[in-house]
């Protein structure tokens, strides 16, 4: 019953009558809603199609409204306006994504795009691949908000820009200036604390930006604590112009406890995380060309330990290191013609040990990749074509394509479809790990078709409207599964994810409101049984109020219906019940440079576990400070 309620007050808002796959934030757009030069302030988190540059989506930066592909950004004005703290919980209210959280702020945090798998997913920071080399996956529990200026959602295979990983989509971050700074204080319930700054200045041809962290809390659950820090520094020098060189650094160290083993209380179990990304990168703009390098080195080493585990697994070791050269160019010569062409060089290393022995002691592969990708525009219509061959030395090669085409219909309508292509390549750990790994295993290989249409009103009562909808369908072969007869990792796996996502969004003055709603039929074809984890229905709302231009109010809705689970005690299948969260946050412009905010997450003390077995947090009252100087 609560399922209908909830996705009828979805009709009623109008989210079925379409998806906004792009939802951009002008926070000036309108002077009302904030003073113009707040340093504080949570802006406007409302969408504008034509404002917003895309460059996930494609080599040559397009307009969100000229791209025939499904792509969502959130920028700084939402992002404060929601007064998150991690990027996990910003892409939740993303159509077609599903996070999920092993319990409290902190655990394994897990996300599914349109039904692929989460190590199918390509995070990127300010083009930096974040996946594990070990075993492919994300921990989006140590990704946070601080000093991020957008975050874009790309729904759909992107191999033929990116190589492997990019099969459900890609995510990237983007950190960005910052103009003076800001200092954000904040603490609530079970000893929970946090400072956040954002700080920048230039000197000449020079300038330096900093942001960070430091969090300290526990949860409801003995065992719970959430403690990490964070440092990011970024230093640009601009010889002349057109041209621009850096250096990007950032660290992270996080610890967790884990409360929950098998349905049982933890009381010892740990996992301490560190991070380290360095990254020179280099622009050149000249007349038509724009040429982009990157050299890059991530470093990730995870320590597990358990002193009270009853089958002696008290420790594990891991060490994994990727360096990466990418290089791209684009020619412009006009605004109906865009070439970009580039390559990379890859080379990702695993060590790995535990209270048994070495695993893996420097494990490695390499891959090298050359790509290209043309966009052509004539009149209303737009092509986009891109392809890429991947080349490595432990599964051989491996080519991507990509198509898409636009068409503007007039009065505000627009139609397109794409189809693309995209792999997984085995893993180090699926290589090479002792007994299970197989180094003749393939890349996962997919393929996939999209439809959408969008519709946008710009003179529209009470505001700006965009609507759209969009169909999917991704397959996907070769999937790497274990063989409990061989004992070995083996490419035998099939799956099937289709569905639609719709979505309404509202740019107005005083009222700002994003919503969506997906439908996912997600299969495993060899079994015929629904993936795991993968709600059938997902709905977000996101609301923002300005009722006086030094308030803003923001409630945000997250409804996922049942899905299947594992039982963490027998291991069986299990449906897991739906729920429904909503977030409420608010903040005060009280001065130019102060501002006092409070925010209240699960505002219903929702009872519920993203992941079966692992309850997730209850009523939690935050309360801080915003101070800019």
């Amino acid at each position: 019953m609560r399922q209908a309620y909830f996705l009828a007050a979805f009709v009623l808002t109008g989210a079925l009558g379409g998806v906004a796959p792009v939802f951009a934030q002008d926070p000036d757009s309108h002077p009302d809603s904030k003073p113009a030069a707040d340093a504080t302030s949570a802006g406007n988190p409302s969408a504008d199609y034509e404002e917003s540059i895309v460059v996930t989506a494609s080599a040559l930066a397009s307009q969100a409204g000229e791209l025939p592909a499904s792509a969502t950004v959130i920028d700084s004005a939402e992002i404060l306006a929601r007064q998150a703290v991690s990027v996990g919980d910003l892409i939740a209210t993303v159509p077609g994504v599903a996070v999920v959280v092993s319990g409290p702020p902190g655990q394994v945090t897990s996300t599914f795009v349109r039904g692929a798998e989460s190590d199918q997913v390509l995070l990127l920071w300010n083009g930096v691949e974040l996946n594990d080399p070990y075993f492919g996956a994300i921990n989006w529990a140590f990704l946070p908000a601080d000093g991020v200026e957008r975050v874009e959602v790309v729904r759909g295979p992107f191999s033929s820009l990116y190589g492997g990983n990019a099969v459900g989509g890609v995510v990237q971050v983007f950190t960005g200036d910052h103009d003076g700074g800001q200092l954000r204080l904040e603490g609530g319930g079970d000893g929970y604390a946090r400072a956040g700054l954002a700080a920048g200045h230039s000197f000449g041809d020079w300038r330096l930006d900093v942001t960070g962290h430091s969090r300290r809390g526990n949860s409801e659950l003995a065992n719970g604590f959430f403690d990490s820090d964070e440092l990011v520094a970024h230093l640009a020098w601009t010889p002349s112009a057109g041209v621009e060189v850096g250096l990007l650094a950032r660290a992270n160290d996080s610890t967790s406890g884990i409360p929950l083993s098998g349905g049982q209380p933890s009381l010892e179990r740990m996992i301490d995380w560190s991070e380290r990304q360095i990254v020179i990168p280099v622009r050149i703009e000249k007349g038509r060309w724009k040429i982009d390098s990157q050299l890059s080195q991530v470093d990730f080493a995870s320590a597990f330990r358990d002193p009270q585990d009853p089958f002696g697994f008290t420790r594990s070791d891991t060490d994994s290191q990727a360096r990466r050269l990418r290089t791209q160019a684009a020619w412009q010569p006009n605004a109906q013609l865009g070439l970009a062409f580039g390559g990379e060089i890859e080379r990702l290393e695993v060590s790995d040990s535990s209270t048994f022995g070495t695993n893996l002691e420097e494990a490695d592969q390499r891959t090298w990749a050359l790509f290209s990708e043309l966009s052509f525009n004539v009149g209303p219509l737009t092509l986009d074509l891109g392809a890429r061959r991947d080349d490595n030395d432990a599964f051989g090669a491996e080519t991507s394509l990509r198509a898409g085409i636009g068409l503007r219909l007039g009065d505000g309508w627009r139609l397109w479809a794409n189809y693309g292509e995209a792999f997984r390549p085995p893993t180090l750990g699926e290589l090479f790990f002792p007994f299970s790994g197989n180094p003749n295993l393939q890349p996962e290989r997919a393929e996939s078709f999209e439809l959408g249409t969008q519709w946008r009103w710009t003179e529209a009562p009470g505001g700006d409207w965009q609507l759209s909808l969009v169909g999917f369908q991704n397959r996907q072969q070769d999937l790497i599964d274990f063989d409990f007869v061989t004992f070995t990792n083996v490419n035998v796996g099939r799956s099937r994810s289709r569905g639609v996502e719709a979505s309404l969004g509202v740019d107005g003055q005083r009222l700002d409101l994003r919503a969506n709603i997906t439908y996912l039929d997600a299969e495993d074809r060899d079994s015929g049984l629904a993936l795991l984890r993968r709600p059938q229905w997902s709905a977000n709302l996101v609301v923002s109020l300005t009722p006086h231009r030094d308030w803003r109010v923001t409630l945000t809705g997250r409804f996922v219906d049942d899905r299947p689970d594992v039982d963490p005690v027998t291991f069986s299948r299990a449906e897991n019940p739906s729920y429904l969260r909503f977030d409420l946050a608010a903040q005060w412009q009280a001065s130019r440079r102060f501002a006092p905010y409070a925010r209240v997450e699960n505002l219903a003390d929702e009872e519920y576990a993203e992941a079966l077995g692992f309850p997730a947090q209850g009523r939690t009252l935050i309360a801080g400070v915003a101070v800019a100087f």
